[in-house]
């Protein structure tokens, strides 16, 4: 994002902030999981029937479902999940909101999962929402020490939006998370800071009434052009996504994803270039007559699926994903995988949100069990798919196996925590990638890891305590290390 595009968007939201309002901000971001939690039980229960995995997330659908519930058909051990949504609802309808946020780490997280992003050791934060009968925008302004992007300032958070019929027009730096993953997702998630986007995404994701798509049950779909805006080798990368999800029975809810890096500087940019890309036709030499200079780009694409039950009074719900780093006749190949359960059970007071999740990024390009550095990567763009070294897929990067334990709870008086127990596998293959050492470890490592996370209102904001401890081994040499780390906030609105 240019300096003068974010001086504008600065300037223009100081000049609306004596608006009018009458209506609700357009989504929720990525930075509550319990919320998401709520939203999740809910979904699973049959009481949400939008799709709910994609972020952000539309809160139209989300309002009008709730509103077609009465209390007694709540069942017990949701009423709380029940109260926290609508709770979040009216909240989203302010006319205005203003705050200041302050964070403090010990060190810049390893591993973000859906939730507070912590990528500087120390951060003010200061944002203004407006909301208007129409569209809604918000500045967001941090200013850091020792950031992940070693930048004294960024615009995370920000956007301006217009609302047209069904559709939501914005241009955004919005942290993103397309899957139904608790811990990480693999095409599009909050690890990495977000991009500039200008992004275009359906309000309301009723069914369509058309003979070929009503079949589908409720959709939503989004899509974007953004700018990879960091400090790659190969400058000025654009990027593009695409993302579809439907419910054709209320217990299955499908996405299909799409995400690109293409253009850059010397690369060919034009419109036949991205219709290239479109129609996969971005392999050079592979049955085509592509070459490496006119290649498009790099792409991931794959398919999610969760399935929703209710079994023993509880609210349960079952999740896979699998993303191609390539494709091959057509079809996403060299594959990454997840694989998840999920419950939910609680009363009027308090929800608790339980899962396992087991994510596979370890890719063989090679046709050889033991060659990795695949995922993530790509011959054009010496960096992968990554902004300032972090990935924007999995939050463990190329190579790894990961298998997570997760328990929250999120009670009545604003007092919510979490724990999860992680076994880590790594940079497997024990090896440099293209874009240099890996981003987490430049050796096979064997890690177990547990987190936890306190949130308390406190002094009329809200304060919010984590921290971190593993063990580390590594593979070939069997030196072990125990470490740690701490990360707190505290938010105000005026």
């Amino acid at each position: 994002m240019n300096k003068t595009f974010k001086l504008n968007l600065i300037t223009f939201s100081i000049g609306l902030l004596g608006s009018s309002a009458a209506c609700a901000a357009p989504w929720l971001d990525t930075n509550d999981q319990y919320l998401k939690a709520s939203i999740t039980a809910l979904a699973n229960a049959g009481i949400i029937k939008a799709p709910v995995n994609t972020y952000p997330l539309m809160y139209k659908s989300i309002a009008d479902d709730i509103k077609k519930v009465h209390k007694d058909q709540v069942p017990a051990h949701l009423v709380y999940a029940m109260k926290h949504v609508e709770h979040a609802l009216e909240y989203a309808q302010k006319e205005r909101t203003t705050g200041v946020k302050l964070k403090a780490a010990s060190s810049n997280k390893d591993f973000q999962s859906f939730g507070e992003r912590h990528n500087a050791k120390g951060e003010i934060s200061l944002f203004n929402e407006v909301i208007g009968n129409s569209w809604a925008l918000k500045t967001s302004v941090q200013f850091t020490q020792d950031a992940q992007n070693n930048k004294k300032r960024n615009y995370e958070g920000s956007y301006f939006a217009g609302m047209f019929d069904n559709w939501v027009v914005s241009a955004d730096q919005l942290s993103q998370w397309w899957g139904p993953g608790n811990d990480t997702t693999l095409a599009l998630s909050n690890n990495a800071i977000a991009f500039p986007a200008v992004r275009l995404t359906r309000h309301n994701s009723t069914s369509i009434d058309l003979p070929v798509l009503n079949w589908l049950g409720p959709m939503s779909f989004t899509t974007y052009f953004g700018f990879q805006e960091h400090s790659n080798t190969l400058k000025h990368i654009r990027l593009w996504g695409a993302r579809v999800n439907f419910k054709p029975l209320e217990s299955l809810e499908i996405g299909l994803t799409r995400a690109a890096q293409w253009a850059g500087d010397n690369r060919p940019s034009g419109f036949s270039t991205f219709t290239d890309l479109l129609i996969g036709k971005d392999n050079a030499g592979v049955g085509n007559e592509t070459t490496v200079e006119k290649e498009p780009g790099n792409q991931l694409a794959g398919i999610d699926l969760h399935y929703a039950t209710n079994w023993l009074g509880q609210s349960w719900g079952i999740y896979s994903e699998i993303i191609g780093e390539d494709e091959s006749g057509g079809m996403p190949s060299h594959l990454m995988y997840q694989l998840g359960a999920e419950t939910s059970f609680g009363n009027s007071y308090g929800l608790y949100h339980a899962f396992v999740e087991y994510t596979n990024t370890f890719v063989d390009c090679g046709g050889d069990t033991s060659i990795g550095n695949c995922a993530y990567e790509h011959h054009i763009y010496p960096e992968g798919y990554r902004r300032y070294h972090r990935s924007m897929g999995s939050t463990y990067d190329s190579d790894a196996n990961v298998l997570t334990f997760g328990l929250s709870r999120a009670q009545v008086g604003g007092i919510s925590w979490f724990t999860k127990l992680k076994w880590m596998k790594l940079n497997k293959d024990n090896s440099n990638h293209w874009s240099g050492d890996h981003p987490i470890t430049a050796v096979a490592e064997d890690r177990i890891q547990l987190e936890g996370g306190y949130r308390f209102p406190l002094l009329k904001g809200l304060v919010s305590l984590e921290a971190s401890l593993y063990h580390s081994t590594q593979d070939a040499t069997g030196a072990s290390d125990t470490d740690g780390s701490v990360h707190a906030s505290w938010e105000y609105r005026f």
